[in-house]
C-alpha cells in the first residue's frame, strides 16, 4: 500500500516530466527542420548565383566575339575604300557600304575561332593568345558573384563594371520563423572560424527577414 500511495503522489511529476521531455524534443525537431530549410535555402541560392553569373560571363564573352568580328567587317570596308579612293572610283550609295558577300564570308572564320577558343587549353597561335574559354568564364563568374568593381575578363581594354549592383548580391526575404536559425547558423560559422583560427567571414548579411515578404523583394 504505502509503494501504492507514493506512486500516486509521483505520478503528477512524471506526467509533468514526460510533458518536459516531449515538448523539449519538439521544439528540437521544429528548429532542425527550420535548419534544414534554412541550409537548403542557401544551397539553391548558391546554385542560382552561378548559374547567373555564368549566363553574364558567356554573354560578354560573346559580345567580345561580336565586337570582334565587326571589327573585321570594318577594316575590310576600310581597306576596300582606300583601295577604290587610289583607283578614283566614285563613291555613291551603291558601292559605300560593304557587299554582303564580304560580310557573309568573313562569319565562318571567326564562328570556327569562337569554337576553338572553347575547345583549346590556354595557349598562344602565332602570338595570340587562344583557348582556355571555359577558364576564363569560371573567373569570371566568380568576380560577378564576389560582385567586386572590374574590367570584363580582367582586361584593361575591355569596360570596366561593378557586378554588387546586380540583384543577386540582394538579400532576400525570409519570414520571421526563419530569424532564429539564421542567427544561430552565422554564429556557429563565425565560432568555427575562430576555432581554427581563421580570419572572420567577410559575408554580407544574405537574408532579411519581415512578417510579410512581397513577391517583388
Amino acid at each position: 500500500q504505502s509503494l501504492l500511495l507514493l506512486t500516486r503522489r509521483l505520478e503528477p511529476t512524471l506526467v509533468v516530466d514526460m510533458g518536459s521531455i516531449a515538448s523539449r524534443l519538439e521544439e528540437q525537431q521544429r528548429s532542425a527542420a527550420i535548419e534544414g530549410k534554412l541550409v537548403d535555402l542557401r544551397q539553391a541560392m548558391r546554385v542560382r548565383d552561378m548559374e547567373v553569373a555564368m549566363r553574364i560571363a558567356a554573354t560578354r564573352d560573346r559580345l567580345c566575339w561580336l565586337a570582334a568580328y565587326y571589327s573585321l567587317v570594318l577594316s575590310f570596308a576600310g581597306a576596300r575604300h582606300a583601295s577604290m579612293h587610289r583607283r578614283g572610283v566614285p563613291m555613291h550609295f551603291d558601292n559605300f557600304f560593304v557587299p554582303l558577300p564580304i560580310a557573309f564570308t568573313l562569319m565562318p572564320p571567326v564562328l570556327f575561332m569562337y569554337q576553338l577558343d572553347f575547345a583549346l587549353q590556354p595557349t598562344s597561335v602565332f602570338g595570340f593568345r587562344i583557348g582556355g574559354k571555359a577558364n576564363r568564364l569560371a573567373e569570371e563568374a566568380n568576380r560577378i558573384r564576389e560582385g567586386v568593381r572590374h574590367c570584363w575578363f580582367g582586361h584593361p581594354w575591355l569596360p570596366e563594371v561593378d557586378d554588387g549592383e546586380l540583384w543577386i548580391h540582394r538579400p532576400v526575404c525570409l519570414p520571421l520563423a526563419f530569424e532564429e536559425a539564421y542567427r544561430r547558423q552565422r554564429a556557429r560559422g563565425a565560432a568555427l572560424r575562430a576555432a581554427r583560427g581563421l580570419a572572420p567571414a567577410a559575408e554580407p548579411h544574405w537574408a532579411y527577414f519581415a512578417e510579410l515578404c512581397r513577391q517583388d523583394e
